[in-house]
């Protein structure tokens, strides 16, 4: 029988176990900025620790989010690397408003998000590079993780 990614069961079982084990850092369930901003500022990972946000960027995330999708915003952002897709691609995983968040933190758009909704930007899948991952790191270490598929 031909299974996960073309192989049989048994590597297929392997594969699936290693992936899962190198992605126990993710979160098991995510805050929403705004239980962040009430101090709520903090996330279980698969493996139960409890890892905190720091609160410099759930307030550099607060303004730049409209404030009646605090509730929408997932904290810890995911970011998925895609070796599928090609060696140091990464793309946003999660709501529209998520992915916003991370390109006007890159500066790697100006418009409002009304604007960012009417253009096609809104419809596309977003990928990161190497580069732009190491800006958001830098900018957002703590309420952003980096899952691998």
């Amino acid at each position: 029988m031909v299974n996960f990614l073309g192989f049989d069961d048994k590597l297929s079982n392997f594969l699936k176990h290693e992936i899962d084990s190198i992605n126990m850092h993710l979160p098991k369930k995510r805050v929403t900025l705004e239980q962040a901003l009430k101090g709520y500022n903090y996330y279980v990972s698969r493996e139960n620790n409890q890892l905190y946000i720091d609160k410099k960027e759930i307030d550099l995330l607060q303004s730049l989010c409209p404030q009646e999708l605090f509730t929408s915003v997932q904290l810890p952002i995911l970011i998925i690397r895609r070796r599928d897709i090609g060696q140091g691609t990464y793309v946003i995983s999660g709501e529209l408003i998520e992915q916003y968040l991370v390109l006007k933190t890159l500066e790697k758009i100006e418009i409002d998000w009304a604007k960012f909704l009417e253009e096609q930007i809104a419809s596309k899948e977003i990928y990161l590079y190497k580069p732009d991952l190491i800006q958001v790191r830098k900018k957002l270490p703590t309420s952003t993780v980096i899952g691998f598929s």
